[in-house]
């Protein structure tokens, strides 16, 4: 396991107004719903604060004291949030941060470490902020509460439903449930998001199971020509046919 400290991360000045790129990282708050509803000055003031940061993808990988003291915003890439279990070495996908998502909302409301552990899934662009500074929003701007609550409620439910399904149903079923969840329909037809690129071992992760097991249920939704399988890049050939698995187990 890599400690924050080995890792090497490029951290730029705070933003200002006249900064070069302050226009892209606006731009990049304002698509996310988490900050969308903000005026003008206010966006302003929050970018005033922060700082950029940029993760390498694959070598970092560090523990919660970081987000005890730091607010993060991704702007680009992905991030894995996970336990591992010190005996075994295994691990369990919480959730996957992706660009417009805010971390760590736990360190955020009671002040305490979170006991996880994060990595880059890819090159990661985030915006920073003191964390005792985003609290100051929180007392001071009214819009801040109307916007993070929801996206609180949102965490929660994902969780929940995580915590449902490992509970209550099979490899088989979570592994269709969580193809079904990530695919999006376009006029191009259906093209998965999130865990798209994943290693079917990181997948595995995410459901609860080894990568023995999640090889076994990819490829016989290949084997009925529902998913079409290169190495690490998986798109679903068959939505309906996925929908088919799920409502009927099998």
């Amino acid at each position: 396991m890599i400690s924050f400290c080995d890792i090497h991360l490029t951290k730029e000045p705070a933003l200002k107004k006249d900064s070069p790129n302050f226009k892209y990282y606006l731009n990049a708050l304002k698509r996310s719903p988490n900050f969308s509803g903000f005026s003008d000055d206010i966006m302003n003031e929050i970018l005033n604060v922060f700082y950029v940061e940029t993760w390498s993808k694959g070598d970092l990988s560090f523990e919660g004291d970081k987000t005890l003291h730091t607010f993060y915003f991704v702007v680009s890439g992905r991030i894995k949030t996970y336990k591992v279990n010190p005996e075994t070495g295994n691990e369990f996908i919480l959730y996957i941060n992706a660009p417009g998502d805010i971390f760590d909302v736990i360190c955020l409301l009671d002040g305490k470490r979170h006991d996880v552990e994060m990595e880059a899934l890819d090159d990661v662009t985030l915006l920073a902020a003191p964390i005792d500074v985003v609290r100051e929003w929180i007392m001071k701007h009214a819009e801040f509460n109307k916007i993070l609550l929801p996206y609180l409620a949102d965490k929660f439910r994902v969780m929940e439903e995580k915590a449902n399904d490992l509970a209550l149903f099979d490899t088989w079923t979570r592994t269709v449930k969580l193809f079904i969840k990530h695919t999006k329909v376009n006029m191009h037809g259906s093209e998965l998001k999130l865990i798209n690129n994943l290693s079917h071992s990181e997948i595995a992760k995410i459901i609860g199971t080894s990568k023995n097991v999640i090889n076994r249920h990819i490829q016989r939704l290949k084997n009925e020509k529902i998913l079409h399988v290169d190495r690490k890049h998986i798109e679903i050939e068959n939505l309906q046919g996925l929908l088919n698995k799920l409502k009927n187990h099998s």
